[in-house]
């Protein structure tokens, strides 16, 4: 059977004391090895000439190396569990150690108590395995065969796959399959294969042509014109819609907006730009002659927010 370590940092060593007084007709049972300080009080306790007691191995102090020939035993295949009183509230010198010593006994599997109370919870079932004799590989199977983490089966198989890259001279790393764009909506889709995509404001979509022709959201006349006099609001995602009207027209739009069809010339509005919690309101000092199209509106609404 493999044997049992007590391990106990500095303030945990008088619960460690008072634990092995406790539970010594159990422990004896064990091959008991620890850090030296541990092995000496249990030999003060029970005794160097004891023929029924067999020792293990007396490590180190933790912070001399114990902790890691502890964990060497573990890696050895010789130690079946681990009562380590940790101090949760000092710092250690040490730190890495036992870090690397409680990370390879959940490597191994290994039973590991951390405190007094699983300690001692252990103990129940530790006396419950020695009553049954050559049944107990089942209670206390780490003591008897080599475990391992569910993760660890995983770690090796990476392992070969970097093994495997390795011998035939590519990356050690797995060329792993380059993860896949997710597929648009059938809508957007829709407009992907037109030739066109889709420009999203809040709830509104508006089509946007790929060769940067610009589509404009559809509003009827009476909002626009409602707008242009200030008695109505327009909607973020409309207005966002006319800010992407094709920039590049403003000199074919000014020479149309030189006159209109009956030859009078245009009273363009000035307007005052008052921003909302839901929308834009835009208030008009003069009212115009004639409306105004959608492209006017969009220049309109985009040179007073320039300025």
């Amino acid at each position: 059977m493999r044997q049992l370590a007590l391990v106990a940092h500095n303030h945990m060593k008088p619960a460690m004391k008072q634990f092995i007084e406790t539970y010594s007709e159990i422990l004896k049972k064990f091959r008991i090895t620890g850090t030296q300080t541990t092995m000496k009080m249990c030999k003060s306790m029970w005794g160097e000439d004891d023929p029924a007691i067999h020792y293990g191995l007396t490590c180190t102090s933790g912070p001399l190396g114990g902790d890691a020939q502890i964990a060497a035993l573990m890696c050895m295949e010789d130690l079946g569990g681990m009562i380590f009183f940790v101090d949760p509230l000092s710092a250690h010198p040490h730190q890495a150690d036992i870090d690397s010593l409680l990370r390879l006994a959940n490597c191994g599997n290994v039973i590991v108590c951390s405190n007094p109370a699983s300690a001692s919870s252990m103990m129940h079932t530790l006396r419950s395995a020695l009553l049954k004799g050559g049944s107990a590989r089942g209670m206390i199977p780490s003591f008897f065969e080599t475990l391992e983490s569910p993760a660890v089966e995983e770690y090796k198989h990476a392992q070969a796959v970097a093994l495997a890259n390795v011998i035939k001279g590519e990356s050690p790393a797995a060329a792993a399959p380059a993860p896949q764009a997710a597929e648009p909506p059938k809508e957007e889709k829709k407009m992907m294969d037109a030739g066109k995509r889709a420009v999203s404001f809040g709830d509104d979509v508006v089509e946007v042509d790929v060769k940067g022709e610009k589509h404009r959201s559809e509003l009827s006349d009476t909002v626009v014109d409602r707008a242009l006099m200030g008695q109505s609001m327009i909607s973020c995602a409309d207005l966002e819609a006319l800010l992407l009207l094709d920039t590049d027209s403003e000199d074919e739009d000014d020479s149309d907006d030189d006159s209109d069809e009956t030859g009078e010339v245009v009273a363009v509005p000035t307007a005052k730009v008052s921003k909302g919690l839901f929308g834009i309101r835009t208030k008009t000092a003069t009212k115009s002659k004639s409306r105004m199209g959608m492209k006017k509106l969009g220049k309109s609404v985009r040179k007073m927010i320039i300025k």
